[in-house]
């Protein structure tokens, strides 16, 4: 039985990644970081989303050990920084933040290397497609979170950590309510350059994964 599931998994990498990438957005909003127990639950389900990405990888096993160790230094790193204010504890927190930063960021050219490698689009194809674009939104979720956390008055007004991924993913499929408006220069520019690849993704990736597919099918 073991073996049956691990052999769907490697046939199917990415419908368990989406499929925790989809959680995170969904329960997110419904933790609260204030309680220690409910921010580890949250920290604890981006690990196993971590771990899901490495899963997904064609590397030796020496590197997916460092994956990992990489991955579960970060954990540690968020876990222990805590909400505190004093230094230390900002220096912890934004390690943490910039490891899984680093992580998302080379996970999204690894991957989709990968995806344009494939000879044949499956389903599961387009569901990889599909999660990196939700790890775009994370991923410039996190470069929100460095900024905001060296420079409060980022944002036209104080925002939570819920509240910078809803921006991130406004600002990924360019909805742009404007209840939340970036300040600091840079933050202003990566909301430019997200929304600029929120719109080029979809039009290129996703649509050339889907022809593909589709013209397989056809076959």
């Amino acid at each position: 039985m073991k073996g049956i599931w691990w052999q769907k998994f490697l046939n199917n990498p990415y419908q368990y990644l989406l499929y925790s990438l989809l959680a995170l957005l969904i329960f997110s909003p419904c933790i609260n970081l204030n309680s220690l127990l409910y921010s580890l639950i949250l920290k604890t389900v981006f690990l196993i989303i971590v771990f899901s990405i490495i899963a997904t990888f064609k590397i030796s096993k020496r590197d997916r050990i460092a994956f990992i160790f990489i991955a579960i230094l970060a954990f540690v790193l968020n876990t222990f920084s805590g909400n505190s204010d004093n230094k230390y504890s900002i220096i912890l927190q934004w390690s943490g933040q910039l490891i899984n930063f680093l992580f998302m960021f080379f996970a999204v050219l690894l991957i989709v290397k990968k995806i344009f490698q494939e000879h044949q689009i499956k389903g599961d194809t387009l569901r990889g497609g599909i999660s990196v674009y939700l790890m775009l939104g994370i991923m410039w979720y996190q470069m929100y979170t460095l900024i905001y956390s060296v420079d409060s008055d980022a944002f036209s007004r104080l925002v939570t950590s819920h509240q910078l991924l809803y921006f991130s993913f406004v600002t990924l499929t360019t909805v742009g309510y404007g209840d939340i408006i970036p300040i600091n220069p840079v933050v202003m520019s990566l909301a430019n350059l997200e929304a600029i690849i929120g719109q080029l993704y979809p039009a290129i990736i996703i649509a050339r994964l889907v022809s593909l597919y589709s013209s397989s099918n056809l076959k």
